[in-house]
């Protein structure tokens, strides 16, 4: 049972975000039609590809707005980030590959998911000017 735990936390953390986004519910939907690794796989790599989309249209978009210092910075901190993304998902794959096998690449494929949406998200939250509301997110 302790195997399975990670990966039912995070199957059940996207039925929770299911309900917030499109490209939640999407994926969603594919794991639901899925029932092997590989095809589960496939889900969280669209997905994964779906939320790069949205973040880089976010942070397009506020780039546009901004200009000198919160510009640059804003810069900075995605470059930051990114570099963060790669270093976590390296880190990430090497403990699930030792640890659980054949299920590593459903783990590894959630939380890149979920780094990604998270990412997406702030930036729209800057883009909106407000993360005070969650519907603002």
């Amino acid at each position: 049972m302790k195997k399975w735990l990670p990966i039912l936390c995070l199957l059940a953390s996207g039925v929770a975000m299911a309900q917030t986004h499109p490209l939640d519910q999407l994926l969603q939907q594919c794991l639901d039609k899925e029932s092997s690794t590989l095809g589960m796989s496939q889900c969280y790599s669209s997905a994964n590809k779906g939320w790069d989309k949205e973040m880089n249209l976010q942070y397009n978009q506020v780039m546009k707005k901004l200009t000198g210092e919160p510009k640059d910075k804003l810069r900075a901190a995605q470059r930051a980030w990114l570099a963060y993304r790669d270093s976590w998902m390296e880190a990430s794959r090497s403990y699930f590959l030792s640890s659980q096998g054949s299920m590593a690449a459903l783990s590894v494929g959630a939380q890149g998911v979920s780094l990604v949406r998270n990412q997406a998200l702030m930036l729209q939250s800057i883009n909106k000017g407000s993360c005070a509301n969650p519907d603002d997110c």
